[in-house]
């Protein structure tokens, strides 16, 4: 089967990524293959076992211009200042897929996604966040998602939906050395944004009674002069304690590095998955060898079990004496994480996840 993929990665992650490696001479192949080494985010990986599987693949990294225009100048494609949606369609028209697999990348959504089905035998898109409203999915074949709500609203549009939980990519821990020494005794990794609502009301908490470290995006605000927020950010952070536990912004490989020296990582997740839990971060995590900390859910005990490859808790208060109890236990810690480290790989690995992926891809045919 021909699968294309198309996503885009975070600008800042790609901003530094070029300042670090001169690619100027490097073909559009190698320089897609020097990106996908740094395991940003996990299509790169869903690319890689689709291939592995004996597929035919393509990847597109929509946003990622220095790629994108290396591709079309290669293959005398010509483009304008909308080298974003051009370059995307040639690439489509020119692979003719049988499955687009088209991320959660909004411009791609209605009109583009029209303009490209009569070069896709099928249309398939991921969504597991809050759907714009500008995100057309007239011509969206099946929606695959991790929320489980999701799945039930989409059915109930009229649109093919199933859920998947997301996997992890063994080559990983070649790449970061692991195991090695816990030299971080609790950590969270993730951002700070306005949908965030239960993940920032817990960092606040924990900031303020936990060794937390944090990493991600989002929690340093850069506000105009001209806005009241600026002067009260300079006599007294709202957020003074989250921010002092702030320690920058950690992607790919650095973020996989922080997650397996953490004794203990931390998760929560959002009310829109209405009390299931399995958000990337759970595999990510339990992937590298280390515990993590994960609010309880009703579907929990159907991945990990609790006490035994996790650890749950009810109420923040909880979860702060957890954290005490395991800073001061490390081993039990340890051992929590090295099962849920066994379970991960030998189960939610991308190899068994594409043979799920493709047990539903090959029921639209």
């Amino acid at each position: 089967m021909k699968v294309l993929f198309l996503t885009s990665y975070y600008p800042p992650f790609l901003e530094n990524f070029f300042k670090q490696h001169d690619c100027s001479t490097l073909s559009f192949d190698q320089t897609l293959n020097k990106l996908l080494e740094q395991f940003f985010a996990d299509t790169g990986s869903l690319f890689h076992y689709t291939g592995k599987a004996g597929n035919e693949t393509f990847l597109i990294i929509a946003n990622c211009e220095p790629l994108q225009k290396k591709w079309a100048n290669e293959n005398n494609v010509t483009y304008t200042d909308n080298w974003f949606l051009e370059i995307p369609y040639a690439q489509i028209k020119a692979f003719k897929p049988d499955v687009f697999y088209l991320e959660y990348v909004t411009e791609f959504f209605g009109e583009f996604a029209s303009s490209v089905s009569p070069f896709c035998k099928k249309i398939v898109s991921w969504i597991s966040s809050p759907l714009d409203a500008n995100a057309k999915l007239n011509n969206i074949d099946l929606v695959l998602s991790s929320t489980p709500d999701f799945v039930e609203s989409f059915r109930k549009q009229g649109i093919a939906a199933e859920y998947m939980h997301p996997a992890f990519d063994p080559r990983i821990l070649k790449k970061v050395n692991n195991p090695q020494e816990k030299t971080i005794s609790f950590s969270f990794v993730g951002g700070w944004s306005d949908v965030h609502i239960n993940r920032k009301a817990a960092l606040n908490e924990l900031a303020k009674r936990t060794p937390i470290k944090l990493w991600g995006y989002n929690y340093k605000k850069n506000y105009s002069k001209l806005e009241l927020s600026y002067y009260k950010d300079l006599l007294k952070s709202e957020n003074a304690a989250v921010l002092k536990a702030y320690n920058g912004e950690a992607w790919g490989l650095e973020m996989y590095d922080i997650i397996q020296r953490s004794l203990i990582t931390f998760n929560i997740h959002e009310a829109l998955l209405k009390g299931h839990v399995g958000n990337m971060r759970m595999f990510e995590a339990s992937g590298m060898g280390t515990m993590l900390l994960n609010d309880e859910g009703t579907n929990l005990s159907s991945l990990f079990e609790p006490g035994v490859e996790i650890e749950t808790y009810k109420t923040i208060d909880e979860a702060v004496e957890k954290v005490k109890y395991y800073i001061a236990n490390p081993t039990k810690a340890i051992e929590i994480g090295k099962k849920a480290q066994q379970k991960t790989v030998n189960e939610y690995n991308y190899e068994n996840y594409v043979k799920i992926l493709f047990s539903h891809l090959k029921r639209l045919f």
